[in-house]
């Protein structure tokens, strides 16, 4: 006999790593999935991809045809979040390389939001605002949501901080932006429904249009300025049923950005350098996952993907009256099969080695520009008790470069504040961005381990830990910042005048010969009520707890004839339920990297970017680094602090000590408040204007941490002042949230 599953369950008995209730939800203060799962941070993150690119997301069990489908869902329609291991995406079609995300939503749920918000920094400038309207609706398994959303920001200049400039020309810091201007407006809709018996469909669209304005510095008739132009056009549908024991999942997507970038020439009348390009992907995939055949340790399951895409790029770029036009294209087909092999299942008498099973997967993509790459990847998953799981699996990756980074734009960027470390000297360079049609594909390989505990049985505790090891063949990059050692591998990335100075930087994409990484990363989380819990009364102790969107919702559901009993104000059973709906959680991440080396160029030098090296303008890699996060909710107040610290740095210039520079440890402490204000004032009792009502006080970099760079005596370049590697610094920040 085995219990009927939860509703909007995954298709795989793996456990999840921690699940969140609608209490626990509420405790984030988020309002949004998006936002919840920001605020979950470093728990849905993973080492093991390219990049963190965030989790995998699924909606009720489901794939989802794009994040947007459940990135504006509101919190209050959540009945539970489950986090998942990477190898649970292997059974949805994806690569073990992120999280797994389960958004499980309430049957029945209806809500009208609007939101505003403003930030400042204190040392003034850098205004932000934001509005948002949205509507959601869900029904089983009809679904509708129409959202809007603004925000902008007003320009920095260099000359609002102070910063210290290479020239004496009085002002020249009003001539340059630290960040620019920007104004972003977004629509976004969806509706879903059975259309079909027993097929799912969902049909979404997104269009985001973002403006921005910067300077770049002092021409002859004022600021050489740079405006931009970006718009995104998003549609997806899914398509998902049954079939049998088989369930079967469609995805398809289409998005089209389209982007220009004006910049000011020397010459006040001549024509603006112009930069422009459109990118579009349509992309499909249909899974079919379930049982290929029943073993002793249960049933062996299959799942199997199949997607094709095409990708068309095209770019146009005028320099100096001198046109350059690109295309490119590039059309993918591609085949993945994942296979989950049980090898002993845990028994009753406990006479057993624990729940033993074997994954193996393969994928195969054929690309129209770059031939055929594969992928494949074997792993374990082992929980001899049920308080311990162990983890490994091994991943042999190829990639290809993006198009954009085979045939991006051209666009020249002058000057552009850069620290030559072969000088010791700061200076104002033109820098070239653009795609680089020579790049390899990469060859990448990864082996992880994973350890995770639950040590107290009716104790929210767990412990993990995670060693990553990943080496790089071929490693696409953008091209790095001026050094002697990457000045040699590629001399002629770097053009300089007869005194040896250095003036333009061509910063396309490269290749570097190899790269290797080796990381350990270990973790906390603990989540309890708050406070003592007085005991329930005779004959309610075996009453589980059940969670409902509204208090409509919950007489719908209950059986005729059920009791309820009104609890006072004050009384036991009342402080009860406040300390079971209130919530203190904790969680505390530690990623120690143990190794970080890049070969440049066959033969060439190698670099240790712990010990010394660099490949960015940040420094080096960090050996250290901790997130904290903690926070408390009661009785409508919510407080969230967020800690983020790295070790600190050291990059080797030429020229022996002298040309080094020392990098700090780094803090930033995020602090954010909250109050649902109809708990604050009369409760159910409140203004109805009040129901439904929460403002926010939020603190960014409460103590207005900035990295600091020092060279060998003491002082710091130009290029590395404060200003410049964190312009706003502490913000404020003040939010109203109303659901009607």
């Amino acid at each position: 006999m085995t219990a009927p599953r939860p509703r909007g369950s995954v298709i795989s008995d793996v456990a999840p790593e921690r699940t969140f209730s609608p209490i626990d939800v509420r405790a984030f203060g988020a309002s949004t999935v998006e936002e919840l799962l920001e605020g979950l941070g470093p728990q849905v993150s993973s080492s093991r991809g390219r990049q963190d690119s965030g989790p995998v997301t699924l909606l009720n069990g489901r794939r989802v045809s794009n994040f947007l489908e459940v990135a504006r869902i509101p919190t209050e329609a959540i009945e539970r979040v489950e986090i998942f291991p990477e190898e649970l995406a292997l059974s949805y079609g994806y690569r073990a390389e992120q999280k797994v995300v389960n958004i499980v939503t309430f049957e029945r749920f209806r809500s009208t939001v609007g939101q505003v918000a403003s930030g400042l920094p204190t040392q003034g400038a850098r205004e932000t605002g934001s509005a948002s309207a949205s509507q959601f609706a869900i029904r089983g398994d009809t679904r509708f949501s129409f959202g809007a959303d603004y925000s902008g920001a007003r320009r920095l200049l260099e000359s609002d901080r102070d910063v210290r400039q290479l020239s004496d020309a009085a002002g020249a810091g009003q001539f340059r932006t630290l960040l620019p201007q920007t104004e972003r407006m977004a629509l976004n809709g969806l509706v879903s429904g059975v259309l079909l018996d027993g097929v799912s469909s969902t049909i979404s669209g997104r269009f985001e249009t973002v403006e921005s304005g910067s300077r770049l510095g002092e021409g002859p008739a004022g600021a050489i300025a740079r405006d931009s132009d970006t718009r995104t056009v998003q549609l997806g549908t899914t398509q998902s049923g049954q079939r049998g024991r088989w369930l079967w999942n469609f995805t398809g997507n289409y998005n089209r950005v389209s982007s220009s970038t004006l910049t000011d020439v020397s010459d006040p009348l001549a024509r603006r350098d112009e930069a422009r390009s459109v990118g579009s992907l349509a992309t499909a995939d249909l899974l079919l996952a379930g049982p290929l055949l029943d073993l002793p340790a249960g049933p062996m399951s299959v799942s199997l993907r199949g997607g094709v895409s095409a990708r068309d790029f095209s770019s146009t770029s005028r320099r100096s009256g001198v046109e350059q036009d690109t295309r490119l294209s590039r059309d993918t087909g591609g085949l993945q099969a994942s296979l989950s092999i049980p090898i002993f299942s845990r028994r009753a008498d406990g006479l057993d080695p624990g729940a033993l099973s074997a994954n193996v997967n393969i994928e195969l993509e054929q690309l129209s520009d770059f031939g055929r790459l594969q992928t494949f990847g074997y792993g374990l998953n082992w929980a001899p008790v049920r308080a311990l799981s162990l983890t490994a699996s091994v991943t042999r990756e190829e990639g290809a470069p993006t198009v954009e980074q085979l045939g991006g734009p051209l666009v020249v960027t002058p000057n552009v504040r850069t620290f030559d470390f072969t000088r010791r000297e700061v200076v104002d360079v033109t820098r070239t961005f653009g795609g680089n049609r020579d790049l390899l594909a990469d060859d990448r390989h990864v082996l992880s381990v994973g350890l995770s505990v639950k040590p107290l049985a009716d104790t929210d505790l767990a412990l993990s830990m995670d060693y990553v090891a990943t080496r790089i063949d071929d490693p696409i990059v953008a091209f790095p910042i001026a050094t002697p050692e990457l000045e040699a591998a590629f001399p002629d990335r770097f053009t300089r005048d007869g005194e040896g100075r250095l003036l333009k930087i061509d910063a396309r994409p490269v290749n570097f010969a190899s790269s290797r990484q080796k990381q350990l990363r270990s973790g906390i989380n603990f989540t309890r009520p708050l406070g003592a819990t007085p005991p329930l009364p005779a004959g309610m102790q075996s009453l589980g707890a059940r969670f409902y969107p509204s208090e409509t919702e919950m007489r719908r559901r209950l059986a005729p004839g059920t009791q309820m009993t009104l609890v006072e104000p004050g009384s036991p059973m009342a402080r009860r339920f406040e300390t079971l709906t209130s919530r203190v959680f904790f969680s505390l991440y530690h990623t120690w990297q143990l190794e970080d080396e890049i070969l440049l160029s066959p033969g060439g030098p190698r670099l240790d970017l712990l010990d010394g090296d660099a490949i960015n303008a940040r420094g080096g890699a960090r050996r250290h680094e901790l997130e904290l996060q903690a926070g408390a909710f009661r009785r409508g107040l919510g407080a969230r602090l967020t800690v983020n610290w790295q070790s600190d740095a050291e990059v080797r210039g030429a020229g022996g000590s002298a040309g080094d520079l020392a990098f700090s440890e780094l803090t930033t402490v995020n602090l954010s408040l909250f109050a649902n204000l109809a708990d604050q004032f009369g409760g159910v009792n409140a203004p109805a204007w009040l129901k439904g009502a929460r403002a926010t006080l939020g603190i960014t970099n409460l103590f207005d941490d900035r990295q600091r760079v020092r060279d060998a005596a003491g002082s710091t370049p130009i290029s590395y002042q404060p200003a410049y590697l964190d312009p706003i610094g502490r913000v404020v920040s003040l939010g109203l949230r109303k659901v009607f």
